[in-house]
């Protein structure tokens, strides 16, 4: 029997696995750090599916982390000039996403909030760090937006590579105890991807600076 759950978690890890390899290849054949629109396109798809994955886990740490991040990359798919190439039924469908998430979770609040604090697999230090971990992963997308905003083109600056390193290592971290395969396998590859971004971006500003300098 297909177990959906885990089912759901890969399909997610595809997405967001897809989302890196575009944007690293593009970077690595650039030589310089790019913000390419496949790039938020497969991170809104992950999205959805990493939605549905959290409610099924219920992990509360999981669903405020994708619920904020989900319109992080509407405004970037924005920015690049196809959020509103889609049709409309279909960005209606999409927008609601996270709402539905979000009612699901309010109608279920109690019982999740008993499972916040009295969750016999995730200790309510564990369930703190876990969201700590993801709160610090995910200030990396407001640096990015005010850094975007002030530019108003998509960027994925050094600094935002620097906080996803971060982030993503402290969630790692917090797979590994929670046994979460899905967790483990996404953020190790993320780690070694956001490293190399994080070093392409400081050798290309870096160029930058010294041409700047002459």
């Amino acid at each position: 029997m297909i177990n959906i759950t885990l089912l759901v978690g890969l399909l997610s890890q595809l997405c967001y696995g897809m989302r890196q390899l575009v944007q690293w290849v593009m970077t690595e054949r650039l030589k310089r750090v790019v913000s390419p629109t496949g790039y938020w396109a497969f991170s809104l798809a992950g999205c959805c599916f990493m939605l549905w994955y959290g409610w099924l886990r219920e992990d509360i740490v999981i669903l405020v982390g994708q619920m904020l991040s989900f319109y992080v990359y509407v405004l970037n798919l924005d920015y690049k000039g196809v959020w509103k190439r889609i049709p409309l039924p279909i960005r209606i469908v999409l927008y609601l996403v996270p709402v539905v998430a979000l009612i699901a979770t309010a109608v279920n609040a109690p019982h999740l909030v008993d499972r916040f604090i009295h969750n016999p697999d995730i200790p309510l230090g564990l369930m703190i760090y876990g969201t700590c971990a993801q709160l610090i992963f995910l200030s990396r997308y407001a640096y990015q937006v005010a850094y975007s905003v002030k530019r108003h083109e998509s960027c994925l600056p050094p600094v935002f590579w620097l906080i996803s390193v971060v982030g993503a290592s402290l969630t790692l971290v917090y797979g590994i105890i929670r046994l979460d395969p899905i967790l483990m396998l996404g953020q190790s590859i993320s780690i070694l991807i956001f490293s190399r971004n994080l070093w392409v971006g400081y050798r290309y500003s870096k160029k930058e600076n010294s041409q700047s300098g002459k």
